[in-house]
């Protein structure tokens, strides 16, 4: 490759985190800065507030304790104001530094795109580097496509779970009402809500086997105990296998208000993979068309 191509792309890579660095310290500067000037505004309220006083500051003074803490108080605010001028300058220090290694890092894109045309047209191996790189960049955006499509299936299967947990729970209380009456319209009501939840179980079975074919997509597809999944469409037939034991019924909801909890957790696992293996092929390809 072109050497004076690489040395740019090497500066230009140097800056890069030179301003990830940079940023990093202006936001912990700009935190301390609204946090002082909180602490002064507080303070200086409190001065406010204390000169503002009337017939309690004419007591106070009667008494000699007005002075001494309005005194306090502006000492307060003294050291406050202090405080705020420190971390404001190194606040708009860090912001200034910021701002040059920006503009330095765009002079020198400007400067490496320049160079990389000339050499687009003038340099055979430069070609190869950069047909490579660009087929680099495709397979990242196919694949942060397959791992959008496997996120967006994983919302919906987890708005279905959630949905499904609601119905349990609501079909637990009232089994637990039912229990200690005999109410026939706590009865109807609990078996109402049962069949509500097997209706959303058939809807989540099929939430579930589109999330498996996204996540085999994006090669994922053994994080997740599909064979334990694969039963779920079958896991309400036990409410109705006595359905006059109030007890039994209990304790089955219970126990797929916890299996389906636990799938619950194992999908937001899998989400918060995909999403970092997102943000990881994310900073990959912007890195790969900065410098290609």
């Amino acid at each position: 490759m072109n050497h004076t191509y690489e040395t740019l792309r090497i500066k230009l890579e140097r800056l890069i985190k030179k301003r990830r660095t940079a940023k990093a310290r202006f936001e912990e500067n700009e935190r301390n800065y609204n946090e002082a000037k909180a602490v002064f505004q507080k303070e200086s309220a409190d001065v406010d507030k204390l000169e503002a006083q009337s017939f309690t500051t004419f007591l106070q003074t009667v008494i000699g304790t007005y002075d001494k803490k309005l005194y306090e108080e502006k000492q307060e605010q003294i050291q406050a104001k202090l405080h705020l001028d420190k971390t404001s300058a190194i606040y708009l220090e860090s912001r200034e530094m910021v701002t040059d290694i920006t503009d330095d890092i765009s002079r020198l894109k400007k400067e490496l795109d320049s160079l990389k045309e000339k050499l687009r047209a003038t340099d055979p191996a430069f070609q190869e580097t950069l047909s490579e790189k660009e087929e680099q960049g495709l397979l990242m955006e196919a694949e942060m496509r397959e791992i959008d499509e496997a996120l967006n299936a994983g919302k919906s299967v987890l708005n279905s779970l959630t949905a499904t947990l609601k119905s349990l729970d609501s079909a637990d209380s009232l089994a637990t009402w039912d229990l200690f009456s005999d109410s026939f319209f706590i009865d109807m009501l609990k078996y109402d809500k049962i069949d509500k939840a097997e209706e959303e179980l058939f809807y989540l079975e099929g939430l579930l086997e589109r999330y498996k074919k996204e996540l085999k997509d994006v090669d994922l597809n053994n994080v997740l105990d599909y064979e334990n999944l694969g039963k779920m469409r079958r896991v309400f037939d036990i409410f109705f296998d006595n359905i006059f034991s109030d007890w039994n019924t209990k304790d089955t909801v219970k126990r797929n208000i916890n299996n389906i909890e636990m799938i619950k957790d194992e999908v937001h696992l899998i989400q918060k993979q995909l999403q970092e293996r997102h943000s990881i092929l994310e900073d990959q390809l912007n890195e790969l068309k900065l410098y290609y």
